[in-house]
């Protein structure tokens, strides 16, 4: 390994650190390579659309035209989702070179830059459609010269870039470094970091070990989240939907429970907190979008709230205080009622003095704060 290869390597993992970018990668390929023109583009092969793109090597003239119009028209690009991340490939792998003079793409783009008909490059990152790859070209005169060296860099390069698209994608939740690993790593409780379409982005131990429990509320073996009962399902879905979409960011409460069991859960969803750093180029494929973060826990975990700290924080008095531990419990007015032989007015009317207490203006906003308030008891 020369001394570029140790400097790319370092410089690959400065950036997933934030302590370097894209631009100081791709001088180092274009100084390894002088005469070269080294590309790196993220497409989507289900639109045909460029969503990043970088280089050393092009007028500005051209980038600009590469973007709006030929990188849908590029011929190699379909053949490079064949290959696997990590995978070096060659362009005639892909496509035979008097096929691809004769393209549009190379007639009315790639000649007018210089004779860049060969090229090697590896695919970096995959996300479904969406694709991020390097590339050096470099003329066919060249090739023997060129194309083991830029292979070699290449091959060694790509398990680092991986590696620290990794780090980077886990430390996108929110501020500070480690914050998954050293925060909610360490949480006693349940929690899960989902996309809008329920897609497991991270997850704790405790999540981990509720999703693979049979007797758990949810089913999830290819990574999307789901609750085992159809409602339940049709109701998080919507949650996570109403967190994502709010222009505020709620914290709501979901009940969830099993068709075979009288055991209840509760998830709460808040929007996740990301990070403001420095957007790189890699993003374009790696971001998931909005994050919400769903805690849950399980009835027979929620700590019932003692009555001195309900008395302390809201004055209630003890009929009250019952009434708040049944609600938080998942019992309705009616089932407090007939538990303790009293009517459902008589509770309507002590509901209205404990909203009125703690400030808030719904049963369900009631439940949620106690529910944040017991899951500081655990």
């Amino acid at each position: 390994m020369g001394y570029s290869q140790n400097s790319l390597i370092s410089c690959i993992y400065d950036m997933a650190l934030g302590r370097s970018t894209w631009d100081n990668i791709l001088d180092l390929l274009a100084a390894s390579f002088p005469g070269c023109l080294v590309m790196v583009s993220g497409d989507n092969h289900a639109t045909r659309s460029n969503i990043a793109f970088a280089q050393r090597g092009l007028a500005p003239g051209a980038v600009a035209s590469y973007v709006s119009t030929y990188a849908a028209l590029n011929p190699w690009l379909a053949g490079q989702s064949a290959f696997a991340p990590f995978q070096i490939f060659h362009d005639e792998q892909i496509l035979d070179r008097t096929e691809a003079a004769a393209s549009r793409f190379v007639q009315e783009w790639l000649s007018r830059q210089g004779d860049f008909l060969a090229s090697t490059g590896v695919v970096l990152l995959r996300e479904g459609a969406r694709q991020l790859s390097i590339e050096v070209r470099y003329p066919v005169s060249r090739q023997a010269e060129l194309r083991e060296r830029i292979a070699s860099l290449l091959g060694e390069s790509a398990y680092h870039f991986g590696r620290a698209f990794e780090i980077a994608s886990r430390t996108r939740f929110a501020d500070g470094r480690g914050y998954l690993e050293s925060v909610v790593a360490d949480l006693p409780f349940t929690v899960f970091f989902v996309d809008e379409d329920l897609r497991i982005r991270y997850s704790n131990y405790h999540a981990e070990s509720l999703r693979r429990q049979h007797e758990g509320p949810f089913s999830s073996a290819d990574g999307i989240l789901r609750a085992t009962d159809p409602t339940g399902d049709a109701q998080l879905r919507q949650l996570v939907q109403k967190v994502i979409t709010s222009k505020r960011t709620p914290t709501s409460v979901l009940q969830l429970s099993r068709p075979d069991s009288e055991d209840r859960y509760f998830a709460i969803a808040r929007l996740a907190t990301r990070n403001a750093q420095h957007y790189q180029l890699h993003d374009a494929i790696l971001d998931p979008g909005p994050l919400v973060m769903l805690v849950v826990h399980g009835s027979q975990e929620m700590s019932s709230l003692p009555t001195d700290l309900l008395w302390r924080a809201f004055s209630l008095t003890e009929s009250e205080a019952r009434l708040a531990e049944a609600l938080l419990g998942g019992a309705t007015l009616a089932d407090f009622a007939k538990e303790r032989e009293v009517s459902k007015q008589t509770l309507r009317n002590q509901l209205v003095g404990v909203m009125r207490k703690t400030g808030t203006r719904r049963q369900s906003e009631l439940v949620s704060l106690l529910t944040r308030l017991a899951l500081t008891c655990l």
